[in-house]
């Protein structure tokens, strides 16, 4: 499969001329059940392919090379931080979304994310909390599967983790992870996963009861 081309333009500051970022997402190839089998890439400039972006396989021969997404989300230290996402399938009800945070230091893109990588049964956000920080702050939900009592996608609980900036590593960080007391509908109940915002008061509470003194 031919690989498409996107460039997105970043720009910042007054003048609506003054391109600051400049990247191209580049989906992976597939084979004929269009399976991935490379894995896509996020490019800075409008060539070329040094100064690139590429998600770790999942596991040997298991790309994250389909529907490739880039999305500017916020701002650190005055320039844009994007938000990548490309996923994997092996052709079964399951798949796998990784994400990574970009940043652009020293002329190239660096993830400051830790591993973040979703199901298809999942949800995440991207919040303004500055009570919390003053970068934007990442929460995540997937579902946790019990095998013995529950279908693929029947009603779960979900495990929830939360991503801060951390100043003094320059990086993301996981400052919360906890299971849902409660079960929240799968896809089998309803048309996506909405979990983050019924759990939004008791997450806001849990980190502020665990922020650095």
């Amino acid at each position: 499969m031919r690989p498409f081309y996107f460039v997105i333009l970043a720009i910042i500051g007054f003048s609506s001329t003054k391109v600051v970022c400049q990247y191209r997402v580049l989906p992976g190839d597939v084979d004929a059940d269009g399976l991935p089998t490379t894995p896509a890439r996020i490019c800075l400039g409008p060539s070329g392919t040094e100064h690139c972006y590429v998600p770790p396989n999942y596991m040997k021969d298991a790309p994250f090379g389909l529907d490739p997404k880039a999305q500017d989300i916020g701002k650190l230290d005055g320039k844009y931080l994007t938000l990548f996402t490309s996923t994997f399938s092996g052709g079964g009800s399951g798949n796998l979304t990784n994400f990574a945070l970009l940043a652009v230091r020293n002329g190239d893109l660096v993830n400051i994310l830790p591993k973040v990588q979703l199901t298809n049964q999942s949800e995440y956000k991207i919040w303004n909390l500055p009570q919390i920080s003053n970068s934007p702050v990442i929460a995540t939900a997937d579902f946790v599967w019990n095998f013995a009592q529950e279908t693929h996608f029947a009603h779960h609980q979900y495990t929830i983790e939360v991503f801060v900036f951390n100043v003094g590593t320059g990086h993301y960080v996981q400052r919360l992870k906890y299971t849902t007391t409660r079960k929240y509908p799968g896809l089998d109940d309803a048309a996506s996963i909405r979990v983050l915002d019924a759990e939004k008061q008791t997450l806001l509470s849990k980190l502020k009861q665990s922020q650095p003194s």
